[in-house]
């Protein structure tokens, strides 16, 4: 049985279950039962409710009146809406970043763009999404604009899904995929705020017509 811990039930919940959903564990469309969640977990039905509600708000879970729950599925058209955000997003957090972003941030995002190059090399999936996602992070911290903060961290879960499926698929490409973190590091180094959001623009771009390709093939 795993162990949850009680500090906010409902919460810890929701990360255990989001989790199985972000990494394709719960396969999309798939129906997520409430007392079997409860008795894995050794919880009352109440905070699995809760918990399922959360994940509502997070687009990873849909609640049907009289059917219960099921992960959501991943359509071609919600790729297309959620890429055509994130490119304009991401990008401004890139510019932002750029021209905010203190001595620390820069090293620390240059000792994870080695991380993220060192996992790329040796086709580790796993270790190269964390990587990207931690980049990410030291970008949206250096931005210094909470509002957009809050708007990619709401998109979050979402993002990682999909990205979750699409670097699965493509071990031996990390390196490819990793090309665009090198360029934007190098116009970080060069205050160049400009070019690294066209850069990430470009990224957000290439990653939306790979989920599509992979939508349209049936691979997720």
């Amino acid at each position: 049985m795993t162990q949850i811990k009680t500090h906010n039930l409902s919460e810890e919940i929701a990360q255990h279950i989001g989790e199985k959903i972000i990494q394709l564990e719960i396969k999309p469309g798939e129906r997520i039962l409430e007392a079997k969640i409860a008795e894995e977990l050794g919880v009352s039905r109440s905070p699995v409710r809760e918990a399922f509600r959360i994940l509502e708000r997070y687009r990873l879970v849909e609640l049907i009146p009289r059917k219960g729950v099921k992960a959501t599925e991943i359509t071609e058209f919600y790729i297309e809406c959620l890429y055509d955000i994130l490119k304009v997003n991401f990008g401004l957090m890139a510019s932002l970043a750029v021209k905010r972003a203190n001595d620390e941030q820069r090293e620390r995002v240059k000792e994870v763009l080695q991380q993220i190059e060192a996992h790329a090399q040796k086709g580790n999936v796993r270790e190269y999404y964390s990587g990207i996602f931690e980049f990410a992070a030291i970008g949206m911290a250096a931005s210094r604009n909470p509002l957009l903060e809050q708007m990619l961290l709401d998109l979050w879960p979402s993002i990682r899904r999909i990205q979750f499926a699409s670097l699965s698929i493509r071990a031996e490409r990390l390196k490819d995929n990793g090309a665009y973190f090198k360029k934007m590091i190098r116009y970080l180094e060069e205050d160049n705020p400009g070019m690294t959001e066209k850069i990430v623009r470009e990224y957000a771009e290439n990653e939306k017509q790979f989920a599509i390709n992979i939508i349209k093939k049936g691979l997720i």
